[in-house]
């Protein structure tokens, strides 16, 4: 069977992707988009009437994909009997820096438009409070997703206080502080 041919609105989104990985938010416009695409800008109109529509449908992909992949993380770790917390936090390290640079951008539009960042905040909220509270202590499990939550946005800020050579030893630290939540 062949696989099946993209959406326009999938296509659309693509390369709004592509701009605004390659360009930046600000740069991001309908017409940069459709020339992206090689879709007309009245086809990049009808599917997001305005740049704020296409910033929160990125988002809101973005959101579904990596509400995707910790789900999936979730259910690995459930069926082979391991930490749940341990293979979501895994699965957040572990993220692209494709898929960083991206963030990286919706962070900076978020600056002008914060409300985009609401369906992040919704999704994340919700895994990470049940994760913490099947935890034996979620004081400690919140410690932990902070330090993650930190360690991730420094890289996405490009704060370089974190030499590349310590970031794998501190992503394993991490992961083995989680791991001792459960022992």
């Amino acid at each position: 069977m062949p696989a099946s041919k993209p959406s326009t609105r999938g296509t659309i989104l693509d390369a709004a992707e592509t701009v605004v990985a390659r360009d930046g938010s600000r740069r991001l416009t309908i017409d940069a988009v459709a020339a992206e695409a090689s879709v007309s800008k009245g086809g990049v109109l009808y599917h997001f009437p305005n740049k704020i529509a296409l910033l929160q449908g990125m988002v809101e992909r973005m959101v579904t994909e990596i509400g995707d992949e910790l789900a999936c993380a979730e259910s690995r770790a459930r069926e082979a009997g391991k930490p749940p917390l341990v293979e979501v936090f895994a699965s957040m390290f572990d993220r692209s820096e494709s898929q960083d640079g991206l963030s990286t951008a919706l962070l900076a539009a978020s600056a002008e438009h914060p409300e985009l960042l609401d369906p992040a905040r919704e999704i994340l909220s919700t895994i990470f409070q049940r994760l913490a509270e099947e935890t034996p202590d979620p004081v400690a499990a919140h410690v932990l997703m902070l330090a993650m939550d930190g360690l991730k946005l420094s890289v996405l800020l490009g704060f370089n206080h974190i030499p590349d050579h310590q970031f794998q030893p501190i992503r394993d630290r991490l992961l083995s502080m989680a791991r001792e939540l459960y022992t």
